[in-house]
C-alpha cells in the first residue's frame, strides 16, 4: 500500500472511519490482524510523540482500516491532524473527536476542547483582519461581519471551557486539561478564572515534578527511562512557565506589580536563561522603587540577549539603567 499523504487521507477519511477496506483485511487470519493492528497503534504513538504528525496521521489511517472503532487509533488520528496546525486538519480533527464517546477517556474532551479552542483563535483573528481592511468580506458592513466572527469565537471558547471541565470530571489532576482552561479563561478576558486555574496548574505541575525527580534516583534505570523523566520534567518545567508568564501579564497589567513580580520570579528560577524575563523584572522592579534590584535585572537582560545596540529593547534597557542610576542618585544626595 502506497503512504497516504494527509490531503489524500481527507477524502477518505469518512469512510476509513465507518469500515475497513475489506479487499485489504479479508485475507487476513485474526492473528495476523492483530499483529499489524498493534504495529500501526505503537507506531502512530511513537510518531506523535516524535512530533511527526504526517506519518502518525498516516499510520493511524492504516490501523484503523482493521479496526475502524479502535479508541487509541481514533485518538492519535484525531491528535495527528490536530498538531499539524493547519486550519483545515484542525477542523478534520474536531469532526473525528466529536465522533468519539467522551464518557471513558478525558483524552477526548481534551482534544475536542482544544481544536475548538483554536477554531475560536481563527474566528478571531479573521475578525482582527477584517476590521483593520486586510481580509476581504463579501459583507456589506465589514464592522458587523467582524462583531459577528468575534461572537462565533466566544462562542467557540464558552464551549472549549465545558468541554475542559468534561475532561477535568474524568482526570482531576491532569496539567493539560487545567492549562486549557487557563487558556479559554484568558482569551475570554475572564481574569480571575485564569489566574485561579493558573495556580492549580503550578500546583499541579510542582507535585508531578517532584515525582519525576524522585523517579530519576532510582537505581537501574535504563537510559532510555531516564530520557523519558528528564523529558517530562522539562514539559512540566516549560507548561509551569507559561502559565507563570500569563499570569504575571495578567496582573502586570491591572498594575498588580508584587503578586506580577513573584510569577516572574518563578519564571526565572524555571527558566534562568531566558533574556526577556529579566527584562520583564526590571520593568516591575523600578515599578515598584527597588532601583538595585532592577540594575542587576537589567545587567542580565544585556549579558544574555542577543539583540544588537540598535534593537528597541536594548535601547530600553540602558534607559531604565539610567533612571535608575538617577534614582539612586536623588536618594543619596
Amino acid at each position: 500500500m502506497s503512504a497516504l499523504t494527509i490531503s489524500n487521507m481527507r477524502s477518505l477519511l469518512p469512510l476509513l472511519l465507518l469500515a475497513a477496506s475489506a479487499c485489504q483485511t479479508n485475507d487476513m487470519s485474526d492473528d495476523e490482524r492483530e499483529r499489524f493492528l498493534d504495529i500501526h497503534v505503537e507506531s502512530a504513538g511513537a510518531y506523535l510523540s516524535m512530533g511527526d504528525y504526517g506519518r502518525a496521521v498516516d499510520q493511524a489511517v492504516r490501523g484503523l482500516e482493521l479496526d475502524p472503532d479502535h479508541i487509541r487509533l481514533r485518538l492519535y488520528l484525531a491528535r495527528g491532524l490536530q498538531k499539524t496546525g493547519r486550519t483545515e486538519d484542525v477542523l478534520r480533527a474536531e469532526q473525528v473527536f466529536r465522533s468519539m464517546d467522551r464518557s471513558e477517556d478525558y483524552r477526548v474532551a481534551l482534544g475536542l476542547g482544544e481544536t475548538i479552542e483554536r477554531r475560536g483563535l481563527a474566528q478571531s483573528e479573521a475578525a482582527a483582519l477584517v476590521r483593520t481592511g486586510q481580509r476581504f468580506t463579501e459583507h456589506p458592513d465589514p464592522e458587523e461581519r467582524a462583531d459577528e466572527l468575534d461572537q462565533e469565537a466566544t462562542v467557540a471558547w464558552r464551549e472549549a471551557i465545558g468541554l475542559y471541565k468534561e475532561a477535568l470530571a474524568l482526570a482531576p489532576a491532569d496539567a493539560e486539561v487545567l492549562n486549557g482552561l487557563v487558556r479559554a479563561h484568558t482569551l475570554l478576558e475572564e481574569n480571575a478564572e485564569a489566574l485561579a486555574w493558573g495556580e492549580k496548574v503550578i500546583e499541579v505541575t510542582t507535585n508531578d515534578r517532584d515525582w519525576w525527580t524522585q523517579a530519576l534516583k532510582r537505581p537501574g534505570m535504563s537510559p532510555r527511562e531516564e530520557e523519558a523523566c528528564r523529558r517530562s520534567i522539562e514539559l512540566l518545567d516549560r507548561l509551569q512557565t507559561s502559565v507563570h508568564l500569563n499570569s504575571y501579564s495578567i496582573l502586570a497589567a491591572s498594575k498588580d506589580f508584587e503578586p506580577a513580580l513573584v510569577h516572574l520570579d518563578g519564571a526565572a528560577e524555571l527558566d534562568p536563561t531566558d533574556s526577556t524575563i529579566h527584562s520583564r523584572r526590571a520593568e516591575l522592579l523600578l515599578e515598584l522603587g527597588r532601583h538595585e534590584e532592577a540594575m542587576s535585572s537589567i545587567d542580565a537582560f544585556l549579558s544574555m540577549t542577543d539583540a544588537g545596540f540598535d534593537s528597541r529593547d536594548v535601547k530600553r534597557a540602558f534607559q531604565l539603567r539610567a533612571a535608575c542610576e538617577a534614582a539612586l542618585a536623588a536618594k543619596q544626595g
